[in-house]
């Protein structure tokens, strides 16, 4: 019995090579940043990949209504993107309760009158991926990812772009950051 699970194990996970083979997927560590700006801030967190994670910080009247932020902190992480393609965003995250669930997501220069966000998933106090709501169209290249409040007690650990499908593929758990896709300031 126990042969036929580890066959059953190991087809799937051909299952799941075949199915994600041809596509690119890049993760970013959110600590890892190139710019910040308070509230954002990172702090430690045993769950978070290398013992840390992005956070923004509870409000003193934080309540079970919804709020708009009091401030627009953030992080950018200017990564690469390493072909042309319509990309799938994930983030790795981990809600503090109903009202501290979304981050706000901007690409590039992107400066809409509604911003794009991602989260608003009921899933509380538990590190898991969420996707982004739209699809985007990237150029081989260097792009601004940036992550801001939009709720408070929101957590980011790492996120990820990649061409694969999330009917071919979804990321499960902590995922190694990919080395040598993060521009950084000089001196930093």
């Amino acid at each position: 019995m126990r042969f036929a699970w580890v066959i059953i194990f190991c087809l799937g996970l051909l299952v799941v090579l075949a199915a994600s083979a041809g596509a690119y997927t890049i993760v970013f560590e959110g600590a890892n940043y190139t710019w910040i700006k308070p509230s954002m801030q990172v702090i430690e967190d045993d769950g978070g990949v290398n013992g840390h994670c992005v956070y923004v910080p509870l409000r003193p009247n934080h309540s079970q209504t919804e709020q708009p932020p009091t401030d627009d902190g953030n992080i950018t992480i200017k990564g690469w993107a390493p072909v042309d393609g319509t990309y799938y965003i994930w983030a790795r995250t981990k809600w503090y309760d109903g009202c501290g669930k979304s981050f706000y997501l901007f690409v590039d220069d992107m400066n809409p009158d509604v911003p794009p966000y991602i989260g608003g998933d009921g899933t509380y106090q538990k590190w898991h991926w969420v996707q982004a709501k739209k699809t985007y169209q990237l150029t081989k290249g260097w792009h601004n990812f940036r992550f801001q409040n939009r709720e408070d007690g929101v957590r980011l650990d790492e996120f990820l772009i990649t061409t694969a499908s999330p009917d071919d593929w979804v990321p499960d758990g902590i995922m190694t950051p990919t080395q040598g896709y993060v521009w950084k300031q000089p001196n930093s």
